[in-house]
């Protein structure tokens, strides 16, 4: 009750700042150990910043001006295409999953070639490119020696677009156009599975990509003989 009564005292952006962090996944890099050989190590500078961002704070000594002409801000930053932040941040999360998928599954590839179109009728909006490719193939993650494509999106929840949407309509929104573009495309003509691992800048996960990584913990936990809390943390 008395959470409730603050976050209703907040300015509406501190709000949705609050109401962002809550999203599952959005604070487990608070409690990481900060382990310098896996990259987890923050700077003071870095680590404040990233609090900052956290709750909408303002940080200091932002540049006037971006590169590409506008204004320079936070929310600017996280989707202006000048200066390769969006490619980087997207290439970065495919290659950690195609790596830990490599524990657990065969044939992993990133960026693989779909097969092109041989007469498959496809849905309206698919992606029928005959050089269309997906983030990720892995096979048997889902069904043993299935064949399961993984496609990556990060978006921003407070692009001027989302402003007036919901988190989870926001999710809802990008996990349907995956889908739209590439499950029946995979489905026919690869006869295999699609699963859209759609994220926010602020660290929240769609709920495909929570069923992907609850059964990417499962199968890691297994072969290490871990326990799945554990490994899903």
């Amino acid at each position: 009750m008395q959470c409730e009564q603050v976050r209703e005292s907040l300015p509406s952006k501190t709000e949705r700042a609050v109401e962002l962090t809550t999203e599952k996944g959005a604070s487990n890099w608070l409690t990481v150990i900060p382990i310098k050989e896996m990259n987890f190590n923050l700077n003071k500078r870095e680590f404040r910043d990233a609090i900052k961002l956290r709750y909408d704070w303002e940080i200091a000594d932002l540049p006037a001006m971006c590169t590409c002409g506008d204004l320079f801000t936070v929310d600017h930053a996280m989707v202006c295409r000048h200066g390769g932040l969006i490619i980087q941040r997207h290439n970065e999360i495919r290659d950690l999953e195609a790596e830990m998928l490599r524990m657990v599954c065969t044939d992993v590839e990133t960026e693989p070639v779909l097969q092109e179109i041989t007469g498959e009728e496809l849905n309206r909006g698919a992606n029928k490119a005959p050089d269309a490719r997906l983030d990720v193939h892995a096979r048997g993650f889902w069904d043993r020696q299935q064949s399961a494509f993984f496609d990556v999106r990060v978006c921003h929840p407070n692009a001027d677009s989302y402003r007036e949407l919901s988190a989870k309509q926001i999710f809802q929104l990008h996990e349907n156009e995956k889908k739209r573009q590439y499950s029946r495309r995979v489905l026919e003509v690869e006869q295999g599975t699609f699963t859209p691992l759609v994220f926010t800048s602020t660290g929240g996960m769609a709920d495909e990509c929570k069923r992907f990584h609850s059964r990417l913990a499962e199968l890691l936990a297994l072969k290490k003989g871990d326990d799945y809390a554990t490994t899903i943390s």
